[in-house]
Formats: C-alpha cells, sequence, structure tokens
C-alpha cells in the first residue's frame, strides 16, 4: 500500500477530534442531536484549521446508520465510504478548477434527484471564492430553497471575496488559528501513538513554524520524520527546516547592543556560508526582538507563542535597549525584509541593515552636535549660506508683492474717480467688451443665462433711451444677431419707466416677432448687462405722439467700435454658451443660417408686383426694408 501522507492518516474522525475549533464542534453536534440541521454552511478561515474535515464529519454524522448522530461510529458502511472517499452522495468540488456557470447548471440538475446510499446529499465546494459572478448567481435560487435532503457545505479561506446574497443564505462558521500549544499536545499524541522519540523542544518548534495550521504541523513533522529513523531532536529540525538557529540570533543581538559592526558581518558571512537563507534569519531576528519587547513590558515569559527563548537571555538582552530602540529595531527589519523580496543582492540589504543599526546612535549624536551650535549661534548663521539666500527671496517676494498692491490700489482709484465725473446724461451707455465667439450661430430655446458682471449700477433717472438703445444694438452685432437687429433696428426707443424700457413699431409684424420668448428675452438680457437693471421689454406700434425724434444708428453691423464710448468701467456682456442660437419658427433645426455671401441685390424685374395681392405687396415691402433690400434666391436643385 501506498504511503499516506500523516496529515490524511490522523484527518479528525469526529466532532471530539477537532482541535482549538470547541465553539464550532460544540455548535454542530448540537445542531444535529435537536435535529436543526441547517441547509447551507459558509465555513471560513486561515488554512489548515480544520474546514474540509468538519465538512466530512458533518457529512458522516448526516449519514451514518445510527444517525444522523453527533458522534459518527466510522465503523458502518456509509462511514468508511465517506472515509475512503467513495460514498455517492458525498460530492466534494474543487471550485478553482469548476468554478463556470456550466459547472453550476450541472450541479443544479443533480441536486433533484434522490440520495443513492445515504439519507443525505451532502455538496461540499472547497475554494468556494474562486467561482466566478455568473456561477454565483446560478447557484442563489438553490441555495436558498434545495431540497430537503440536501445540504451544502461551502469552504473558503477568503470570505470578503463570495457575495453577501451567498453568505446570508448560509450559516457561517469562522474558524481561527490553532494555538502553539494545541498544535504541540497534537504532535505529542502522534509522535507517541507512532512509538517515536520526539524531543518537546523540536515539537515547539514545528508548532511555531505551522503558523496556527495544523496541516502545515504535519507535514513539516513528516518531512523531519522522513530526515531521522527514531529520534527526533533540535538540531535536526533546525537542519532540515533551514532555521539559522537562536544562538546565532542571540549573537547578533549581543553585537547590535555592543555597536560592534565587525563580528555581525562575520556572523552574516557564516549563516550564508552554511546555505541559511538571509530572509530566514531576519525573520527569526524580529521574532527574537518580539520576544525582548514583550519581556521588558511585563518583567516576564509570556506565553504568546513566543520564539523559542531562554527567561535568562532575554533578561540580559532586555537591559542592553530601551523600549524606543526595540521597536526601531523592528521597524527596520521588517523594512528590510520587504526589500530583499526584490533585491538581486539580498546579502547587501542585510549588510546595510546591520550597519545602519550599528551606526544610529552615532549618527544621531553627530546630528546633535550639529545643531547644538546651530541653535546658540542662529544669528550668525542666518547671515550666511542657504538661511541668507531664502531670506533675500522672501524680501524680494514681499517687495514684489507690495508694488503690485499699490498698483491696483491707484487703478480702482483712478476708476472710482473717473466714473465719479462723467455726467448723467452721457453714462446711461456702458461699452462693451465683447470677447470672439467660436459657434455664432446659437439655438435660442436653449439659451443660458450668465450672471451680469458690474462694476457700478447705472442710475435710471433721467436716462438716455437712445444712447442705452444703441449699446443694445451694439451688444447683439457683438453676439451676431444679425436676423434680430434686423428685425428691431427700426423700432425707436422712447420710454424708461417702471422698470420698462419702451420701443415703438411702425409695423405690427415687426411688433409682433419681437414680442416672442426667444427675441425678448434675448434682448432684455443685453439690456441687462448695459443698465445693470433689470428691465422688462414692451413693444408698442399704432399712432404715438413723441415730441422728439431721436435718431437711431441702424448701420451698426459688426462696427462696435463706433458706439459712443463714454467714462465708465468696461463692463464685459457674458455670451451665450455653447448651444446654437436660432429664432425659434422661423428656421428649422437643419436649415443653417444665411450668411453675407447667401444674400443678392433685387432687380426691378425679380418680382412680379402686378400678379401681387396688396397685402402681399406690404409684406413684401416691409421685409425689403427689414432686410436692406437683399433676398436669398431660390435653390430650385
Amino acid at each position: 500500500m501506498a504511503y499516506m501522507a500523516l496529515y490524511r492518516k490522523w484527518r479528525p474522525q469526529d466532532f471530539s477530534d477537532l482541535i482549538g475549533q470547541e465553539h464550532i464542534s460544540e455548535t454542530l453536534s448540537n445542531a444535529i442531536s435537536t435535529g436543526k440541521v441547517a441547509h447551507a454552511y459558509l465555513f471560513s478561515g486561515p488554512r489548515g484549521t480544520g474546514k474540509t474535515s468538519t465538512a466530512k464529519i458533518l457529512a458522516k454524522a448526516l449519514n451514518c446508520e445510527h444517525g444522523p448522530t453527533p458522534t459518527p461510529c466510522n465503523q458502518c458502511v456509509c462511514c468508511q465510504k465517506i472515509n475512503d472517499g467513495s460514498f455517492m452522495d458525498v460530492f466534494e468540488i474543487d471550485a478553482a478548477s469548476n468554478r463556470g456557470i456550466d459547472e453550476i447548471r450541472d450541479l443544479r440538475e443533480t441536486v433533484k434527484f434522490a440520495p443513492v446510499d445515504g439519507k443525505y446529499k451532502v455538496y461540499i465546494i472547497d475554494e468556494v471564492h474562486m467561482l466566478t459572478t455568473e456561477a454565483f448567481n446560478a447557484l442563489l435560487k438553490t441555495l436558498e430553497e434545495p431540497p430537503s435532503h440536501v445540504v451544502f457545505i461551502l469552504a473558503t479561506t477568503e470570505v470578503h471575496k463570495v457575495p453577501i446574497t451567498i453568505q446570508s443564505r448560509c450559516q457561517r462558521y469562522d474558524f481561527k488559528r490553532i494555538t502553539k500549544d494545541d498544535i504541540l499536545k497534537r504532535l505529542v499524541m502522534i509522535t507517541d501513538e507512532m512509538g517515536l522519540n520526539a524531543d518537546k523542544d523540536a515539537l515547539s518548534i514545528i508548532a511555531i513554524q505551522a503558523d496556527g495550521g495544523m496541516r502545515d504541523a504535519l507535514s513539516l513533522l513528516d518531512q523531519c520524520l522522513a530526515f531521522t529513523k527514531d529520534e527526533l531532536t533540535v538540531t535536526q529540525v533546525r537542519k532540515v527546516l533551514g532555521l539559522v538557529g537562536h544562538d546565532w540570533v542571540w549573537q547578533i543581538t549581543d553585537a547590535l547592543a555592543k555597536k560592534d559592526s565587525q563580528t555581525i558581518l562575520t556572523i552574516l558571512d557564516e549563516v550564508i556560508a552554511q546555505g541559511k537563507e538571509i530572509k530566514q534569519l531576519l525573520n527569526e531576528l524580529v521574532l527574537h526582538f518580539r520576544s525582548i519587547m514583550l519581556y521588558k513590558a511585563s518583567n516576564k515569559l509570556l506565553n504568546l507563542n513566543m520564539y523559542f527563548e531562554d527567561e535568562e537571555v532575554l533578561s540580559r538582552q532586555a537591559k542592553e535597549f530601551t523600549h524606543d530602540q526595540i521597536m526601531q529595531i523592528i521597524q527596520k527589519i521588517h523594512e528590510a525584509i520587504n526589500e530583499i523580496k526584490w533585491a538581486s543582492q539580498p546579502r547587501i540589504t542585510a549588510e546595510v541593515l546591520f550597519l545602519k543599526l550599528c551606526w544610529q546612535d552615532e549618527a544621531e549624536n553627530n546630528n546633535s552636535e550639529k545643531i547644538m551650535p546651530m541653535m546658540n549661534n542662529m544669528p550668525a548663521v542666518n547671515n550666511k549660506g542657504a538661511s541668507e539666500a531664502k531670506i533675500m527671496a522672501l524680501e524680494q517676494t514681499v517687495s514684489r508683492l507690495d508694488r503690485i498692491v499699490k498698483a491696483l490700489s491707484s487703478q480702482l482709484a483712478n476708476m472710482q474717480e473717473q466714473y465719479k465725473s462723467a455726467p448723467i446724461t452721457n453714462a446711461p451707455m456702458m461699452n462693451t467688451s465683447v470677447e470672439p465667439r467660436q459657434n455664432t450661430v446659437k439655438r435660442a430655446s436653449k439659451i443660458v443665462k450668465n450672471e451680469p458682471v458690474h462694476t457700478n449700477i447705472m442710475p435710471m433717472e433721467n436716462a438716455d433711451a437712445t444712447a442705452i438703445w444703441q449699446n443694445v444694438l451694439a451688444g447683439l452685432n457683438a453676439r451676431r444677431k444679425k436676423v434680430v437687429v434686423a428685425c428691431v433696428n427700426r423700432a425707436l426707443p422712447y420710454r424708461i419707466a417702471d422698470n420698462q424700457f419702451f420701443i415703438h413699431f411702425d409695423s405690427p409684424f415687426l411688433q409682433a416677432r419681437t414680442e416672442k420668448d426667444d427675441y425678448r428675452l434675448l434682448i432684455e438680457e443685453v439690456l441687462e448687462n448695459v443698465t445693470g437693471h433689470n428691465l422688462r421689454l414692451v413693444c408698442t406700434c399704432g399712432d404715438l405722439k413723441i415730441t422728439q425724434m431721436p435718431q437711431v444708428n441702424t448701420t451698426l453691423n459688426n462696427n462696435v467700435d463706433k458706439i459712443q464710448e463714454i467714462k465708465a468701467p468696461k463692463v464685459t456682456i457674458p455670451m451665450i454658451e455653447d448651444e446654437d442660437v436660432l429664432p425659434q419658427g422661423d428656421y428649422q433645426a437643419d436649415i443653417p443660417m444665411p450668411t453675407d455671401e447667401d444674400y443678392v441685390d433685387i432687380a426691378p424685374t425679380d418680382v412680379d408686383y402686378d400678379n401681387m395681392t396688396p397685402e402681399g405687396k406690404h409684406t413684401l415691402q416691409t421685409a425689403i426694408e427689414i432686410f436692406g433690400g437683399k433676398i436669398i434666391p431660390e435653390d430650385n436643385k
């Protein structure tokens, strides 16, 4: 018969054999005794702590011929078949290699069939966190409401990768690391059963190296037993496992306490010459300094899985270091261990570490010797070197900032003085400074109103409506709203009252078009930018008696520079952002706005006046006057 590894041979056979997981074994035993077995369990915890073994024990407890019972007999046919892996109703699935949705679909098809040999079908899915998202989703419904004869047991070492929807459908049991003492007791029992003469200190080293996993401990014991025959000693264990040994670790610690760098480098060379790993040396060294730290904190040898220590050595070495030194040494050793992972020459990393630890106090003393004279002679130092350069740079910066503040204050005072000296009759009009636009054609239905920026609000008493209107037309031209300007440049401004701006048309068509929301809102926005007041545009038409007929400049077009300049702060009229503006109702969205190149002069023969109605003639004549006697020829293509 082929040799069976110790961790398989000594696998727990019932709940009483479980080591270090009493909280789980007792809970499951009580659930079986009271008939409260759940349909799904989730076992999570570190490797080698008994998750899969517990799942098989639970499967035996449910399918034993004398059960369900918390103490399976391990003698009946069902128990023996489960132990040797031939039981047809226990399915052990490795989720790492069967992680797809197809495997879960096959599982769902087999779940509905009744058990063949036992009372329950038990599905043990190991490393369940390796399943894909689709596989988890396919498992949800079956896991939530499986048949009464099915029990799911999910095992994982990374429970955080299991979806919460899966976890909520299972009873979760967290396996903890097995303590050093529990592992040691188990190893002593196994070696006694095997009739081996094993040194307890040697087994203790194995228990420490197992790092809380019983399977790891048994694998290490199996490896050591292959090296020896009938006796297992500390020396043999250290040699097989490649451990450096406490003797060298103690020597390095004594050398660090004396700052003897030569001795440390000699010991390091001997360790490397014997084929020991540098990383293993640093791991054992940091464990030893952990023991020193704990001993110095409590003045006694605590049972905290400490590195194999001698209390006399700990007591002597703890007096050589302060608390801060011990913590700094542990921190720097950890940094060196991380660097070794990527270092091409780990020996150099270790040598740098030890020399740094030896020279650390010397470097700190040198720094303090240099700092004290600097503190005592601070004025002398400030006049030389870098300090002097920094002070000169700061002085230059302060001087430059002072000049900037004075210049800005002078400009602000001049602007305020100019505005105060400007006559009221010429003040209504504000110069517009407009930045060039990239997109000239905008859609009025998506106008974005910018907040007007005003340095001063224009007074409305005795304001010149004509001058304001010229600035409004200039603002529209600056925005390249030629169609809007063509519609309103014949309007006559005649009154400003009650936050209303009155303009008069001689054509009902032009009045009605201007009163539409797209034109009216645009003009009111420009009015607000020019005057600083939220004025409502009021359009009138018909007979209107005005004592004085002011002349409005209708040749603005793009010549914004010809607008009357006034002595007032310049105000930037915000442009309409990023949306094409087309007068609603006049153009379709897919027809571009006409440009000056599209217009042609009208010849007398271009219009057949004889066949037109009087009403049509009036409309055409009005349109010709609005667009300056130009039309766009019809495209007959």
